[in-house]
């Protein structure tokens, strides 16, 4: 379902398709400002992905301005950290299901030939702008490669660290707007990106009971399903959100829940730009 304010993605029956900047990788479009070049996607990463990325020399760069965030849904993908232009063995990753990534502008990071990722991995990725991709028409203006050279020169005094955090063994917290919810607090807006948060509702809990609606000033707010399922209302259609399932809307249009159970079964999910319930975010 999509119109001019909400854009509904059941993304089990989005095709896969090649992303042209990331050779490789295939992926899911979710959505895109045109205005900004931000992105949501669902990317695959195939097992064994890298041989003939980087010509399979070590690569690592950051990128200027852009946000990049990311949640791992399956499988396993190695990744490194880098803390200065001197460390040139860096810090392996491994990320796995439920990892969350926020990864600020001034981030060094990049990818060695050895290890690659075994099982493939699908990640919920998003940025806040365009020329993070090697392939993009903007990379060489955005992103800055910092070659394995400890008199390589770069623009910044001291790179920024990327927060990366095992959500799975986080302790979910009360929600501050409704009683019986619970919530995971992943990151703060800055840098032109919005809060992120894992949120979760219980199976017995109806919109009648305090009258809940979701409330933002995001520009461009979303939430994606991670389990379960989660009744919404649309203007004046009820919409039952299954795993995956994407759903993006813009200002000033809010959401509401149905007035049966919202969730049959428990619902956790991820959301950018609201905590799907109370205070404006």
């Amino acid at each position: 379902m999509s119109n001019l304010s909400f854009n509904h993605v059941r993304s089990d029956e989005v095709d896969w398709v090649d992303d042209p900047d990331i050779p490789g990788f295939k992926q899911k479009i979710l959505s895109r400002d045109d205005e900004t070049g931000a992105v949501t996607r669902l990317w695959f990463v195939p097992p064994n992905w890298g041989e003939d990325v980087f010509d399979g020399k070590p690569d690592r760069h950051y990128h200027k301005t852009v946000v990049e965030r990311g949640f791992q849904l399956y499988g396993d993908f190695p990744h490194w950290e880098f803390n200065s232009v001197e460390d040139f063995d860096g810090d392996l990753y491994v990320f796995k299901r439920g990892l969350f990534m926020d990864r600020p502008p001034g981030s060094l990071h990049g990818l060695r030939p050895e290890p690659r990722s075994q099982a493939g991995a699908v990640i919920l990725y998003w940025n806040t702008g365009r020329g993070a991709s090697i392939k993009e028409e903007a990379f060489a203006e955005e992103t800055v490669n910092v070659p394995f050279d400890k008199d390589v020169k770069v623009e910044i005094n001291a790179f920024n660290a990327c927060r990366l955090m095992q959500t799975e063994t986080l302790d979910w917290q009360p929600h501050p707007d409704v009683e019986g919810w619970k919530i995971k607090p992943l990151a703060e807006a800055g840098y032109g990106a919005d809060t992120v948060d894992l949120v979760f509702i219980p199976s017995d809990w109806r919109s009648g009971n305090d009258g809940a609606g979701v409330e933002t000033t995001a520009k461009l707010p979303w939430l994606y399903v991670v389990t379960g399922d989660l009744g919404i209302r649309l203007d004046e259609t009820d919409v039952r959100l299954q795993p995956d399932d994407y759903l993006g809307w813009s200002a000033p249009a809010s959401l509401a829940f149905t007035d049966e159970v919202v969730s049959e079964t428990g619902c956790v999910a991820i959301c950018s730009g609201n905590r799907l319930a109370g205070t404006k975010s």
